[in-house]
């Protein structure tokens, strides 16, 4: 009996420590997980997040295409291109959700691609896009900038040493480089993109799609060169004037369109005369096997070479039709002769669908070998698959010979 009270005075003690801990531990700055270590505490960035989590930081540092390494939310909510011709990439990567994060895209999509404007604005607002200024023309406004405050300022390695990139950057602003030139550059963009935008298995389906096509097309022309194949001879000319006058070539076989060309296999007439506006005397001299014009929607009204959304193949070929009849010699060439005059969507090599681009291209060099390509049929399985717009328009077009 007498050990009854130190029973009752042990229970009372016991309990009162443990009331005491859980006292202590609710108020404790530094909590410990179940392994002993500081448990991870919420940030006010993290806090703000619709669904916040220990787990998750505020921010991560990625790397872009330049090296650099920039600090980027977790959670991206507003969006700043640089340049209006993201728009198909970031519509196939963001699909519903591009209207609540892409604030801006540059420059007026209205007043320089009505193309892309018209079909995109069958399912978006672009009237709330914020213009920018232009960035071809370095006047982007680094005040502007600051005032919108995006979580990420998308640009293309091209624009890195424009005055206005530097100072943005120096700014502190989150500008961040993607690679739009070279064979797999946008490929690669586009995954970086997803993995930043948190899209990561959307984003790598769209890539191994366009990786498997361009893959087959490289390896059927390298084959085809390591069997002899003469590279048959070129001239690509950018059709943003009309027929009469002169556009400028593309050939440095180590960037952009003239590398995708020598990739292909093309022998490029224009070697030398990168962004120049071709002799047409070495057009005639040279009598290229084929002819190729670059064709987009630079504006409204020109009668330029157009191609994109609300082109018709009738309307492609009738306008080459034109480069025909109003060049000096252009009938006597063995490229018109053989009506291997052709068109290509001239910004389409940026855009998410570019692999049908390029297949079109290699058929264009290579039409007997490559003849049971089919691009027209892979372009419209992955705007089935990928793209939030129907597929409607032409990209790519042949000379008919009338």
């Amino acid at each position: 009996m007498r050990q009854k009270p130190k029973i009752l005075l042990s229970i009372i003690l016991v309990t009162s420590l443990l009331m005491s801990m859980v006292a202590c531990n609710g108020s404790s700055p530094a909590a410990t997980n179940s392994a002993g270590n500081a448990a991870p505490t919420i940030t006010s960035a993290q806090s703000s997040s619709p669904s916040p989590s220990p787990t998750v930081p505020a921010t991560k540092v990625y790397t872009d295409m330049t090296g650099r390494q920039v600090e980027l939310p977790t959670n991206i909510k507003s969006i700043v291109c640089v340049r209006y011709m993201e728009l198909n990439l970031l519509s196939a990567i963001l699909g519903d959700d591009f209207e609540n994060k892409v604030i801006s895209l540059g420059m007026s999509v209205e007043e320089n691609d009505c193309d892309n404007y018209n079909k995109f604005s069958e399912i978006y607002d672009l009237s709330k896009l914020q213009t920018i200024g232009s960035i071809y023309d370095d006047d982007i406004s680094v005040e502007t900038m600051l005032e919108l405050n995006p979580d990420i300022i998308i640009s293309d390695v091209y624009f890195k040493d424009k005055e206005c990139v530097k100072k943005m950057i120096e700014a502190g602003l989150p500008i961040f480089f993607l690679d739009f030139n070279s064979l797999y550059g946008p490929l690669d963009s586009t995954q970086l993109l997803g993995q930043i935008l948190g899209v990561e298995e959307h984003t790598d389906a769209m890539v191994t799609y366009a990786r498997d096509k361009i893959d087959s097309v490289i390896d059927r022309v390298n084959a085809l060169l390591a069997d002899g194949a003469k590279r048959p001879t070129l001239y690509f000319e950018c059709g943003n004037t009309i027929p009469s006058e002169l556009g400028a070539t593309r050939a440095d076989t180590t960037d952009g369109w003239g590398n995708l060309w020598y990739i292909l296999g093309a022998d490029n007439i224009g070697v030398g005369h990168d962004f120049e506006e071709l002799d047409p005397e070495i057009v005639l001299t040279d009598d290229p096997d084929v002819i190729v014009i670059g064709g987009s929607n630079w504006d409204k009204t020109s009668d330029i070479m157009r191609l994109g959304y609300y082109v018709t193949d009738e309307q492609a070929s009738d306008h080459l039709g034109e480069y025909v009849n109003q060049r000096s010699g252009w009938k006597d060439l063995k490229a018109i002769k053989s009506k291997r005059l052709y068109c290509v969507h001239f910004n389409s090599t940026i855009y998410p669908f570019r692999f049908s681009i390029i297949e079109s291209m290699a058929q264009m060099l290579w039409p007997e070998e490559l003849s049971d390509l089919d691009p027209q049929v892979d372009l419209e399985e992955f705007f089935k698959l990928y793209m939030p717009v129907e597929y409607s328009g032409e990209f790519a077009a042949q000379w008919s010979g009338q």
